[in-house]
């Protein structure tokens, strides 16, 4: 049999195969380099630098945006601001959104928003431009400014207190700066008082521009943390406190008033030798020229044979307590005591609950009665 003979392969189809080869391998290959310059342009779309800057927010990253020269209290921090913006936007869907009218290309303009309420302003930077297939500009971009709206500092805080006492906003001791002037109108507790020796002036502390509930805290006069009531109304804290702390109480001092108060009823009711013919044998508890003085002379006058005869007259029950120290001229306490005596004409025994607060003053060098309020008296 005879050999069959080999076919040869043209030329052309073998130029032919490289040239499709060749050309499947270039398409390839540009399409991967169109493909990676279009995933390295939409990588670099201001948008992303915008969602990276959201995540940062999100964080809690909100005081190093803030401007370090916003006006903040004296009584607040920089991060007590950055606090209440994290407040603001709390279990809130951040996002962005561009900035209506001209826009730089070169640097793009963004609002943030929490939920639907703006809280800042953001623009970006290009900081290079790299041409592509000369349609398209492959940039980088970069934050230039973030503007965070500043917290609405439009809390206030007004507190009235004695001005023997001290007042802390937030542990800082409130002073001259904060103090509301006006005419200091003496309190009422105190008007013989302030005949005779200093009294304390109920002073009004206001403070404002904060962002947040301040923690008040007043001390009194014996440099203890007072009990306060606060109640707030169109954005203002009122304080105030409750009255002035008691002590504990000199004996000396305890005993001069118990004396005191005792003599003094002695006199109304005759007791007291010397009380028919004059009120010398009070002087020495008031000031010479007291009102007590004149209405007991009165009473001496007019009325004093009115009171019923009697004898065996006693003290029982005697308390002295609720001593305040005001400063170092005026402090009040209270005497009660039981006086009991025996109505002769009758021959049976009466009874008198008593019970006073006394405010004492240092007048020329000694303890003087200014003030005597009855709380209790049954005659």
């Amino acid at each position: 049999m005879a050999e069959r003979k080999k076919r040869s392969v043209s030329g052309f189809w073998i130029f032919y195969a490289c040239f499709v080869a060749g050309m499947v391998i270039f398409w390839l290959c540009a399409a991967g380099y169109v493909k990676k310059g279009l995933v390295k342009y939409e990588e670099n779309q201001p948008e992303r630098t915008m969602d990276g800057l959201l995540a940062k927010l999100a964080e809690e990253e909100l005081g190093a945006y803030l401007n370090a020269e916003i006006s903040v209290s004296r009584f607040e921090t920089q991060e007590d601001h950055a606090e209440a913006l994290r407040q603001k936007i709390a279990g809130k869907e951040l996002s962005y959104r561009v900035v209506r009218g001209y826009q730089n290309p070169s640097a793009p303009e963004y609002e943030l928003l929490a939920g639907e309420e703006p809280f800042g302003h953001v623009t970006l930077k290009e900081i290079s431009a790299q041409p592509f297939l000369k349609l398209l500009t492959i940039s980088q971009w970069a934050v230039d400014r973030v503007e965070i709206d500043p917290p609405k500092a439009d809390l206030a805080a007004e507190v009235s207190v004695p001005d023997t006492f001290l007042v802390y906003f937030n542990g800082i001791p409130a002073d001259d700066r904060e103090l509301v002037r006006g005419e200091e109108a003496v309190p009422q507790e105190f008007t013989y008082a302030a005949e005779y020796v200093k009294v304390p002036q109920f002073l009004t502390y206001h403070v404002e521009g904060l962002v947040k509930r301040p923690v008040i805290e007043i001390r009194d006069q014996n440099g203890s943390s007072a009990a306060i009531e606060e109640m707030e109304q169109d954005g203002v804290i009122y304080a105030e406190v409750a009255g002035f702390a008691e002590s504990s109480m000199p004996e000396e001092l305890s005993k001069m008033a118990l004396q005191h108060i005792e003599q003094y009823t002695d006199f109304f009711s005759g007791d007291l030798p010397g009380s028919h013919a004059s009120v010398k044998p009070l002087q020495t508890m008031f000031p010479e020229d007291s009102y007590y003085l004149e209405m007991a002379e009165t009473y001496r006058k007019e009325d004093m044979w009115m009171y019923s005869s009697h004898d065996s007259t006693s003290f029982q029950d005697e308390v002295v307590d609720h001593y305040i120290r005001y400063n170092d001229e005026l402090f009040s306490c209270e005497v009660s005591f039981t006086k009991k005596m025996r109505l002769t004409k009758w021959d049976s025994m009466r009874e008198d609950k008593v019970h006073f607060k006394v405010y004492y003053g240092m007048v020329k060098g000694e303890w003087k009665i200014l003030d005597l309020q009855t709380l209790v008296q049954n005659n």
